[in-house]
Formats: structure tokens, sequence, C-alpha cells
């Protein structure tokens, strides 16, 4: 089985030293599996599942990974190229004195009825359904846990609001929650890349390509993968009950929750590791990790020190066993730029001080973009100060995307048809830890236009090439659509995430000038004396830069970005105290 062993300099903070090591169980089983293990669910529904046992007689805590990819691909390696290969190392847990619980949803793989439909009413059901049919049979202690990165995380969400009694822990890793929000419409612009890709490849490519191009069969379920998750974005572009029935409420999970995610993973999964932390009220923790570890976070979700992490969280709440997971600050989020994890107690981190970067004409000095505008602590004294650009630009194209632009030798420059505002060089180190909002304040002379933000740390000036984009590093993004703005829900918004309800969008007023609030996604990162600040503002992002990009549709207008006194457009930060 594939495993990598990340840098130690950097583990070494993820792992504290002196935890009680001698209390985690050891490596004493071998394994034996029972194949396609019927389930019956509260309809009659049947579930297929792998159980795989210790070889030994007696009664073992349950680990369970409810799949909707096919339990029967668990023979492939972790490689990140086999990114649905989401259970970890089950002969791993097993060989430490647990069952795992491999299970196919209702309508794929080897489960032979029922459809299919991603965190319906039916799936979530069965997920309670499932947890106390393992409770219930006679290899089982009663406890139950839940495993499993991504999809798998989704499902631990839906199975813990529902409260099964025998459910003792979950731990959902990169687990995003709202589906409407944190997946397919970011700010209520539809993202096309992910939804678009993930179903036609992971989930009905493999349904009806991999299985039969291994096995020279046809898939076991001919109605698999009927359902269409990318005919639902389109159809469903408001926050209605399609949507809501697909966000879990954090308000009812009652055991014990252990979040983990990745930093790199903004429109995805970041946004609902975060509320799963700060909204669930049980013995929780929480790591934030890096996206930088060979481009992959499956690299560390298989590495053997996140199975020691994962091991020490199931001992304790599946065996009992005293293994100090709790006597640990309930907070490890990794710092970039410094590359080391900062445990803290909290989140949002303790003493930190939300700071106003503000939007100025410039010149920056920083970056070959339309305006060149300037980012500053100070605020703005102009009386009339402001930015306007048109789209479509003529450099944009359909693989770039608006905001970028293609240069003569093929290099993709993301800046340099669109607004940016970057900082002077920064005097000091600066940590940035937390969730960031924008206030943009902007008109537009169409009915609706789109903000697309990007945050930049960007290298020293020195190490700048002339001609070419910037060097640094994306570290989160925002979005919003204008007409979204409308739906504000203060009852649910908070100073550093403002909440929309997206239920009923309406038109905005051409050439007048609204204050906008625009969710970023959280990050952490030290900005390094010398480096600056950036932050790239457009009506569109880029495919090629954004992780598949959102729909840009038949735009065409001009926007107007203003920076002055009565209208001082800002960025606040998290600046977080420097304690490791």
């Amino acid at each position: 089985m594939y495993s990598k062993t990340l840098d130690p300099e950097i583990m070494r903070t993820m792992l504290p030293e002196g935890f009680p090591a001698d209390k985690l169980s050891k490596p004493l089983y071998g394994m034996t599996v029972e194949r396609d293990v019927m389930i019956p669910m509260r309809d009659g529904t049947l579930i297929a599942a792998n159980i795989y046992k210790p070889d030994a007689p007696g009664k073992y805590p349950a680990i369970h990974a409810a799949d909707s990819y096919q339990k029967d691909l668990d023979h492939l390696p972790s490689l990140p190229i086999f990114h649905m290969r989401e259970t970890n190392d089950i002969g791993y847990f097993v060989s430490r004195g647990y069952v795992f619980v491999h299970t196919d949803s209702r309508g794929t793989g080897h489960s032979p009825t029922g459809q299919w439909d991603l965190f319906g009413l039916e799936m979530q059901n069965d997920l309670y359904d499932m947890t106390e049919w393992i409770a219930a049979q006679e290899w089982c202690t009663g406890k139950v846990g839940m495993l499993g990165e991504s999809l798998l995380a989704f499902s631990q969400w839906f199975c813990a609001v529902q409260q099964p009694p025998h459910l003792a822990c979950i731990l959902p890793w990169d687990a995003g929650a709202d589906m409407y929000r944190d997946l397919t419409w970011h700010g209520g612009l539809m993202a096309v890349g992910f939804p678009t890709m993930w179903h036609m490849w992971e989930i009905r490519g493999h349904y009806r390509l991999g299985i039969p191009e291994r096995f020279g069969t046809p898939a076991p379920n001919p109605e698999m993968g009927k359902w269409d998750l990318v005919w639902n974005v389109v159809n469903h572009p408001t926050c209605d009950d399609f949507w809501k029935l697909r966000s879990p409420d954090f308000s009812k999970i009652q055991c014990p929750v252990f979040v983990v995610g990745a930093l790199h993973k903004v429109g995805l999964h970041l946004r609902g590791v975060v509320r799963g932390y700060e909204e669930v009220r049980t013995p929780k923790k929480m790591m934030l990790i890096h996206g930088l570890i060979d481009g992959d976070e499956m690299a560390i979700y298989n590495s053997p020190e996140m199975r020691l992490l994962m091991l020490r969280w199931y001992d304790h709440w599946l065996k009992g066993n005293d293994t100090g997971f709790m006597d640990e600050p309930p907070v490890s989020v990794f710092a970039r730029g410094e590359d080391e994890y900062r445990l803290v107690d909290d989140w949002p981190v303790p003493g930190t001080e939300y700071r106003k970067l503000y939007f100025h004409a410039g010149p920056s000095g920083a970056v070959d973009s339309l305006n060149d505008g300037l980012l500053s602590w100070e605020p703005p004294t102009e009386t009339d100060s402001s930015f306007s650009y048109s789209y479509p630009d003529p450099d944009w194209t359909h693989f770039s995307g608006g905001g970028s632009a293609v240069q003569d030798n093929g290099i993709i420059y993301g800046q340099k048809r669109i607004p940016t505002f970057t900082s002077a060089p920064l005097e000091e180190d600066l940590q940035v830890m937390g969730n960031i909002v924008l206030v943009l304040y902007a008109s537009s002379d169409q009915q609706n236009t789109d903000f697309c933000v990007r945050l930049v740390d960007q290298a020293p000036d020195t190490e700048q090439t002339p001609g070419m984009p910037p060097q640094g590093i994306i570290l989160t993004r925002g979005w919003l659509k204008a007409s979204h703005a409308c739906t504000k829900s203060e009852e649910l918004s908070k100073p550093d995430r403002p909440y929309y309800l997206h239920d009923d969008p309406r038109p905005i007023e051409p050439d007048k000038i609204y204050r906008y609030e625009i969710e970023i996604w959280p990050t952490s990162n030290v900005f390094k004396k010398g480096h600056r600040i950036r932050l790239d503002v457009a009506c569109h992002d880029s495919p090629a830069l954004d992780f598949g990009g959102h729909y840009y549709g038949i735009k065409v207008g001009s926007d107007t970005y203003y920076h002055d006194k009565d209208h001082p457009s800002h960025i606040i930060l998290p600046v977080a105290p420097r304690q490791k």
C-alpha cells in the first residue's frame, strides 16, 4: 500500500512530543473479508458491504466508510491519481483491532436496488440505518466511528446530524458541508469545473467505464448513475429546498468530531471544515493543512503520521484508551510562509486583530495589470477616486477565462487584463489567520455583475522577472453575484463572514453605487518581510488558475470600483498573534 512520509521538520509540530504512545492499539491481527453482505434499509433497499475483520474471535469497535464510488475499488493503491480511493489503509485499522465496514451507497456498486441521489433524503436515512445495523452485529462492541476523505467525509456530517445512538465519533477529513455555497454556487456564481468534471469522471465514468474496463462486464446495476448532478445544479440556481436538504445542520451533531482540512481546497471543502469546527458543540479538534506538499492532499491523508493521528482519535472514543488527544490544544493550523503548525486554543484565533487594507488609485509598481492599484493601511482621503473597466476584454479567451491573458510565449498572465490592488513591500512579517471579508463599493452599467476575488502573497520585487507574471501564491478566493447581495442575513452573518440566503436575487440599478460585503474563504499565512499583499478583483475568474472557474455567461458591460473618502473599499484581514 502506498504511503508517504512527510518532511519531519514539518510533521514534528503536527504530532506533539511525549504523547502516550503506549496507549495506542498495536498491530496484532491479520484480516478476513466478507464481501457483498447485504444490509437492509427501512424501505427494503439493500446496501452492499465489504466487512473486514480481525482474524480472531471477539467483539470489536467498527469503523464505517460510506462510499459512493464503489467499494470494490478498494484494491487500488492509495495514489493521488486514484482520488476516489478515500478510505485510507483499511488493513492498518483492522490489524489494530477494528472491524472496517465499507459500503456501497444505494444504487451504486453492488447495492442492487435504489437510485443514487447525492445526499437526498433516502441516502441520508441510509446512513442512520447502516450505523445501527453495524452496531447490532455479534462481532461489534456497539461502538461505531466513521472515516473517510472528501465525499466520504460529507457522508459523516449527514450521518451525525441524524444522531444514531451508536455513532460514537466521526473524523470528516476534507469535508465540505453546504453543497450550494461550498461546491456548486459560490456566492451565487455557478461553479463549472468541479461538479462537471467530478460527476462525469469519478462517478459516471467509473460506473459505466471503469468496472467494465477491468472486468469486461456491464455495470452491476444497469440504472447506476442515471441521477444527473449537473442537470440539478443548472436547474437549482438559488438556495431552494433542493439545496437546503443537502446542507447539514451542525447544531444537531452530538457525537465527538475531529474535522481536518486542507488550506488549498478553496471552492470545495475548506469552508465546511472551518464552519464545522466553529458551529459543532461537542468535543472536537480541527487541523488545517497546507496544500503545497507535492501538489496533493492525498499524500498527507495517506501518510503514516496522519494514520497515527487518526488512530489516537479512534482509540480514545471507540476503545476508551487515554491517548492524550483531548489534553492538547483543540486547533492545529499550518502557517504557510513559515511552514510549521501552530497549536492554538480556538478558532478564530484568540487575540486576532482585524485590520483594514484600503484600496487606492496607485500605482503600486508591483504588477502589470489594468490599473496597478494600491493597498494601504491608511484610508483614502480623495473626494473622487475610482477605476472602471469594460468586459469582455479582447485578450480574454475561452481557455484562460475572464481575468487572464495568454502571452505570445504561451504563458498565462493571470492579472494582466484585470484590476489589481497591491500593498507596498511589508516592513515586517504579518501573520494572517482566519476568515476574511472584502468591503467593495462598486457600480455597473448592467442590471447584474459578478465579483471574483483572489488574495495573493506576492514574492519580493527582487524575485520578479520583467515581462513575466509576478511570482507568488494564490492563498484563497471569494465570490459574490451582485443580484444576490440583497439577501444578506443579519442573523446568520458574523463580523468575519457575511452570510447570504441566495433565495431571492434581484437586479441592481445600473450606475448606482452599492456597498458589497464579499466572503473570502479563510487562510493561514505569514506574509514575510519584503513580500506584498495583492488582491485581484474582476467580474470573472480563470479556469486555468481557479480550479475550473465559474460560468461566464454572456456578460458585456462596464464595472467601476470606488476608493474615495465616501466609498473606502477595503479588505479586512485577521492578523493573529505570532505564538507557536
